[in-house]
């Protein structure tokens, strides 16, 4: 039997449903068209006969019907729903010969009618069931059994949502590879598929995602791993290496690292060491650098490891040629993509300066003074918890101070008395002011011990500083030549003079013309040449001069 269309199989059902029903009412009128004096064999006689007719229509329905199911699944399952249909064909056609070879022999035989009905019932009820209510399509995965569904579509739209959910973690289309079959079956309702334990059971099957731990810091993603114990032990000792054996430390990283377990591309996996290697790197940040005095943009750039193109880049608002002091320049800065801050309680002895104590004496001069009282540190013992990142320490909170030694201050005495005329003031004026013909140090005829100051023969040379004159008189090279005492092993020497006015051990004022200014000695022509010895040895007198 073929069904060539749909609309032919409704009218053939159609038909089928009108005999049926004609037959009924005809075996309900059954005692209205025949005489009351019926005998009951009669009766019994016409119900059989009426019930073989409503059985013979039922075979009819029951027979389109599997047909119309059987080649609906044909198109769908391909060559195993085919079998099953011819199947089907197959024993139809031979339930449609056992009906015509019972009608052949219930002519001869009327009392069979009865059995022959209920076989045929039977038979009828057994193909229906099995073509309209009992076929569904069994999904298999790997030899095991995932339940039915209604059809392979049902099953496609799974393997879709698996295939869009792998893609979105490796980031391009990807195409399922599993070993997934399908077969037609009686459809029981406990064994129906779930959806949700076969897309599951499906992304069981990718191979190029797996869930693993992520490690991230502030949430960039690190590494990857499939041990989280192994990533906490790798924290644990990044940690470790920051406090030492310092049983009072403790430790923990500045920024947020996390480890979470993630589905991620199975290729992203890495190796411990690749990880830790990943940690200890650095991350490019920026900094903001205030212009001081004396700066350039390009020395900056210099001191940052940075061109002047780099600086410029990061700051197009900025003229290289005028730049400010004050003014704020944005520069690249590298720093640890993972820092630890420390925090320990440390114990140690401070010195604890001591104060001077200042006391005036009428005995000293005003610019005299001494200690009587040599001032000497105290110690205290200090505990105080202390804060590092990356070792590098950030803060110190005193815990407790206890004193040890006290402190013992200094005493000075400080002298109240007015200085004499003659007393040195502590400053050197310039005894000649003349022309400076030659410095201190190196030249043509040697190391120059002083400096010389070229003027008018007889010109007054005046003493720099108030003091004792130690030598007056002709000292060879120098010529006629005086030296003052000015105390605290400072002298000074006045050579090549013409005429001396002084004698020595008389006291001589800062300003006081000791001498006339001459070319004696070993000298070219009228200066004088003047020095500043300190405990006996010349030294730069420019220095020295107020």
């Amino acid at each position: 039997m073929k069904i060539k269309n749909m609309g032919s199989l409704k009218s053939m059902v159609r038909r089928q449903q009108v005999k049926c029903k004609t037959h009924l009412e005809r075996l309900c009128r059954i005692g209205a068209n025949r005489p009351g004096a019926q005998s009951g064999k009669e009766l019994i006689r016409t119900l059989a006969g009426k019930t073989v007719q409503a059985a013979d229509s039922l075979f009819h329905l029951a027979g389109m019907a599997g047909v119309m199911v059987g080649e609906g699944l044909q198109k769908t399952f391909g060559r195993t729903a085919s079998h099953l249909a011819q199947q089907g064909h197959s024993v139809l056609g031979r339930l449609e010969e056992a009906r015509t070879q019972y009608l052949l022999s219930a002519r001869k035989e009327k009392r069979s009618r009865v059995p022959a009905c209920a076989f045929l019932a039977t038979a009828t009820i057994m193909l229906f069931s099995a073509t309209y209510f009992g076929i569904g399509v069994e999904v298999w995965l790997d030899g095991q059994s995932l339940g039915f569904v209604s059809s392979k579509e049902d099953m496609e739209k799974i393997i879709d949502k698996v295939e869009e959910r792998t893609g979105g973690y490796l980031g391009h289309p990807y195409t399922l590879s599993a070993d997934l079959t399908y077969s037609l079956g009686y459809m029981q309702p406990d064994r129906l598929l779930d959806e949700t334990e076969a897309e599951e059971a499906l992304f069981a099957q990718v191979e190029e995602v797996s869930t693993q731990y992520v490690l991230s810091v502030d949430g960039q993603v690190i590494g990857v791993n499939p041990s989280k114990t192994a990533l906490e032990l790798l924290k644990q000792r990044m940690l470790s290496a920051q406090v030492g054996q310092d049983e009072n430390a403790q430790a923990e990283f500045v920024q947020d690292v996390t480890i979470e377990q993630m589905t991620v591309p199975t290729s992203a996996v890495d190796s411990i060491d690749e990880i830790e290697l990943a940690l200890s790197g650095e991350k490019s940040g920026t900094k903001v650098y205030s212009v001081q005095q004396g700066d350039t943009l390009s020395q900056i750039a210099e001191n940052y490891g940075m061109t002047l193109e780099q600086v410029q880049g990061l700051n197009p608002h900025i003229d290289p040629a005028r730049i400010h002091v004050g003014e704020e320049i944005t520069l690249q800065n590298s720093e640890p993509l993972l820092s630890v801050k420390k925090t320990t309680t440390v114990e140690y002895t401070q010195e604890i300066a001591y104060e001077s104590e200042v006391q005036y004496s009428d005995e000293l001069y005003e610019n005299e003074s001494k200690i009587v009282t040599e001032g000497q540190n105290g110690v205290a013992q200090v505990a105080a918890n202390v804060v590092s990142i990356d070792g590098v320490e950030q803060e110190r909170t005193i815990q407790s101070w206890e004193v040890v030694q006290q402190p013992q201050n200094e005493v000075k005495v400080v002298g109240t008395k007015e200085k004499p005329t003659t007393s040195s003031k502590g400053y050197f004026i310039q005894p000649f002011r003349g022309i400076l013909t030659s410095p201190y140090g190196y030249r043509s005829r040697g190391f120059h011990t002083g400096v010389d100051w070229a003027g008018t023969k007889g010109s007054p040379v005046v003493a720099a500083d108030g003091g004792t004159v130690i030598q007056a008189g002709w000292n060879g090279g120098y010529g006629y030549c005086v030296i003052i005492d000015h105390g605290n092993g400072l002298q000074t020497l006045y050579a090549h003079n013409s005429a001396l006015l002084v004698r020595v051990g008389e006291k001589v004022a800062q300003g006081q013309q000791i001498a006339k200014l001459g070319s004696t000695g070993n000298s070219t022509g009228p200066h004088c040449h003047w020095e500043v010895r300190v405990n006996g040895s010349p030294v730069n007198p420019m220095p020295y001069l107020s």
